[in-house]
């Protein structure tokens, strides 16, 4: 069992979750942003009047949820007769979107296009790149420019959606207020976390992103419970925390707005109480008759936990199925365990933990996933054949799918960090811009490497510094991580490095493994971390959108060839 938290133990966690918490929620997106909506029908059009011959140099919009709708502009000097000015076909959703022109005029008009145009806001800037105001709006479109001082002075990432936020912060909104879903090529999870915090914050880029921030955070503590299950010890559950809190992947994955945050945090929960079952099993089978009264009850809680836990993670991403494949791997054996650890004429324990197992891991699932089911269908109709139905379109889509992408990357490549992704990037000036990379600390991914062959050449020569306890946390991790990644390598569609996301906290536990097995001097664990919250440091302006230097980042940043941060 693992030894006792101490107040000092508890302290360490409890800081350790702040300051992330602190780096992942500040400067995470705006917290106001236009709400309202003009939504006109098709050939509506609304007036704008400066009262004035004005001089425009741009024009600033911010469309609602929905892309392909689009809108003409048009200006006049009377009133009377009117010149185009310029024709919007679609534009990314929630998106502050710039149009430079240059006119002098003092009308101008918005026509629909087409049927259900969301445009939430639309504003104009002068000579000086002053916002203009002070002008009347028709009638029929007030919510047009009623939100006025929330334009911003340029578009970036705190108050506009970036990379695959245009699908799923938008499939919330929908979720949120009963819209037809845009975005069906996953399961809805994910994003019924983000209608939720929609409904609650707003449709704001921090509100968008709050809750996978939330989930990415509290990843930390959850390793912590996992680490010191496995390691049986405060100071190493500390360490793997502390390592993962670091890690360039959790830190820019979770404040993006998409789903595989929270595949993630389920995967990492599920393999936790796996574990916890299977400790309970070892327990039980060498001292049954002290735990003979509570065994059966532990036991069965933490396979229920472990079986919700799967189901959570399948509906926010079908790559948790990748996860689950390892858990019949780990649970039978320990079965058999039990099997062989009670008397054979009684083995009620076995019989009711294997019957428990089609309710655990097939029936608990398969209602956490239709649950989750409930705003998409109650947005298109049909019940529950038009889940099914999706779950045809999930797979054509995914099985089908040919694509070409410049960050796209291989599955062996992903833990040497050949390929990051590139998210976002905004060009200031000259010599300054701010981008968004997402890809692995290198202390942590590649001596992840190091450390996962070590544990596998430990394992072939069945020599372990804690005998049997050792070589099963080796045979666990590696079930755990080979379920979740290597499937990867039979998957021919598009892929990119977050999708080895769910597969990094079991690197940094084989580290951990590493560190306590073979590293005697402290000294030497104390300077890896430091040296993994170095470059955090380092890097923190590339994972967050910090603005930096292009120079700068180009001769002391990108590292390799295929690293573009800017």
């Amino acid at each position: 069992m693992p030894e006792k938290m101490t107040n000092r133990d508890w302290l360490g966690i409890i800081i350790l979750t702040l300051v992330c918490g602190i780096i992942s929620f500040a400067r995470l997106g705006d917290f106001n942003a236009p709400q309202t909506s003009w939504m006109p029908e098709p050939g509506e059009r609304a007036i704008i009047d400066f009262g004035v011959m004005t001089e425009i140099t741009e024009i600033q919009f911010r469309m609602g949820a929905r892309h392909d709708r689009g809108f003409t502009v048009s200006h006049s000097t009377d009133g009377e007769r009117w010149e185009p000015l310029h024709t919007v076909d679609g534009a990314n959703v929630f998106y502050w979107t710039h149009v430079p022109v240059g006119v002098t005029t003092r009308f101008i008009s918005i026509t629909a296009t087409g049927w259900d145009l969301r445009l939430q806001e639309i504003a104009f800037r002068g000579t000086d790149g002053e916002l203009l105001t002070g002008f009347s709006t028709s009638p029929n479109a007030y919510a047009l420019t009623d939100e006025q001082h929330l334009t911003p002075e340029r578009r970036s990432f705190m108050n506009s959606t970036y990379f695959d936020e245009i699908y799923h912060p938008r499939t919330g909104y929908e979720f949120a207020y009963g819209l037809a879903v845009y975005e069906t090529t996953h399961p809805p999870l994910g994003k019924v976390f983000i209608a939720a915090s929609v409904r609650v914050l707003g449709m704001t880029p921090f509100g968008w992103r709050f809750p996978g921030a939330l989930f990415g955070v509290m990843m930390v503590p959850l390793l912590y419970a996992f680490a010191r299950a496995l390691f049986r010890s405060n100071r190493w559950a500390l360490f793997a925390a502390f390592i993962f809190a670091f890690d360039f992947m959790r830190f820019t994955q979770t404040r993006l707005a998409t789903i595989d945050t929270y595949v993630t945090f389920f995967v990492i929960a599920m393999y936790f109480f796996m574990y916890l079952y299977v400790r309970e099993v070892n327990l039980f089978a060498g001292d049954r008759r002290g735990r003979e009264a509570v065994f059966l009850k532990k036991s069965l809680f933490y396979l229920a936990l472990c079986g919700a836990m799967m189901g959570l993670a399948v509906a926010s991403k079908w790559q948790g199925v990748y996860g689950a494949i390892g858990l019949p791997i780990l649970f039978f054996p320990a079965l058999y365990k039990l099997y062989t650890t009670e008397p054979r004429h009684e083995q009620r324990k076995t019989k009711i933990t294997f019957m428990s197992c089609f309710i655990i891991f097939v029936a608990v699932p398969l209602v956490i996933y239709t649950l989750s089911y409930i705003p998409f269908m109650l947005a298109h109709g049909g019940g529950l054949r038009t889940a099914w139905n999706n779950q045809m379109h999930m797979y054509s889509y995914h099985a089908e799918l040919v694509a070409e992408h410049n960050f796209a990357s291989d599955w062996w490549s992903w833990p040497i960090l050949q390929r990051p992704i590139w998210l976002y990037v905004n060009r200031i000036s000259s010599t300054v811009n701010a981008g968004m990379t997402s890809f692995g600390n290198p202390a942590v991914w590649w001596f992840g490497i190091a450390a996962t062959v070590a544990a596998v050449f430990s394992l072939v020569r069945r020599k372990g510094k804690d005998g049997t306890n050792d070589r099963y946390i080796i045979v666990f991790l590696l079930v755990a991580f080979a379920a979740q990644y290597l499937p990867w390598a039979m998957v021919s569609r598009l892929t990119f490095i977050y999708h080895f996301f769910p597969s990094v906290p079991f690197v940094i536990l084989f580290i951990t493994w590493f560190f306590k097995r073979y590293v005697k001097k402290p000294a030497i664990t104390y300077t890896y971390a430091g040296i993994v919250a170095a470059l955090f440091v380092l890097f923190y302006p590339v994972l967050s959108g910090l603005p930096m230097n292009v120079e700068f980042v180009r001769k002391w940043l990108a590292w390799l060839p295929g690293w573009v941060f800017m």
